[in-house]
């Protein structure tokens, strides 16, 4: 048995009885702004292997694709399982859990963020494993934009915001806070100046949770779809920008892992950037 799994707020739980049956890491756009990093982790299994803890509430649904109907804690932000669109296989979040079953492959690597470069043995695939069945799924190009700015958005569209200036830095983050705002192997934040990020439509739509034993932790969302959106925090003089909502190439990577020593044990990091036990506060 697998348990102990929340959303950050912790107000939706769950456990898993029996090791998934499949697990992979998605790359493709539409994950990398639901949880606002480089890629979500999703594991298989038979409903009848899944359980709720708690009570489901707070959780909220959006329809991102034809395939795919996506739930998120109404309050936090955070990712949690859902059905299959057949109802027959429950599809729960690596991100949540800090043992587990490791991935069989990445899929979706031909829509692979600029930002982020997979490494490592795993077999990567184009679109969904072949196994599967589904149809190859295409991502229109985005036109270019203004000269000077980066753009981001949620996945429904009902938010949009511009980068104006650089990142200070970019960092993987692996502390139990971020995998489980973001159910995801890890966060990879970008960090700038507060004036730095405008939002140009939906900052009516923007949901925060603030952590309430933390000093700054706070989860900012869109309330329709669950993207992860930019938190400007006043008190710092710093914006904290998911990197997974970025449409545009930022021109930067991350600079190194934070925080290992919570990282979660089925995900191995393959990559050659420094590695820390700590690091920058996640507060």
């Amino acid at each position: 048995m697998i348990n102990g799994a929340s959303c950050l707020c912790g107000s939706v739980t769950w456990e898993i009885t029996a090791e998934p049956f499949q697990a992979f890491n998605c790359h493709c756009k539409l994950c990398r702004k639901a949880h606002g990093s480089a890629f979500g982790t999703y594991w298989f299994m038979q409903p009848d292997q899944f359980r709720w803890t708690s009570g489901t509430a707070t959780i909220a649904h959006y329809r991102s694709s034809h395939l795919l109907t996506r739930s998120f804690c109404g309050t936090c932000g955070s990712v949690v399982p859902y059905p299959s669109e057949t109802k027959d296989v429950i599809v729960s979040l690596g991100g949540c859990h800090d043992r587990g079953r490791k991935s069989d492959c990445n899929i979706f690597v031909a829509h692979n963020a600029p930002w982020h470069d997979i490494t490592g043995p795993l077999p990567r695939h184009d679109d969904y494993p072949p196994e599967t069945g589904y149809p190859r799924v295409e991502e229109e190009p985005l036109p270019a934009g203004p000269e000077g700015v980066v753009r981001g958005s949620c996945m429904c569209g009902a938010v949009g915001f511009h980068l104006t200036e650089p990142f200070r830095v970019v960092h993987n983050c692996h502390c139990s806070r971020c995998r489980r705002a973001r159910a995801a192997a890890h966060a990879t934040n970008g960090q700038a100046a507060m004036d730095a990020v405008h939002f140009v439509k939906g900052e009516d739509r923007l949901k925060s949770y603030k952590l309430p034993e933390a000093r700054h932790f706070t989860q900012v969302f869109c309330d329709v779809c669950g993207s992860k959106m930019p938190r400007v925090d006043p008190h710092r003089g710093i914006a904290i920008v998911p990197l997974g909502a970025l449409d545009d190439d930022p021109g930067m990577k991350a600079a190194d892992h934070i925080h290992v020593a919570d990282k979660c044990e089925w995900h191995d990091i393959t990559d050659d950037l420094p590695v820390f036990e700590e690091g920058p506060s996640a507060d």
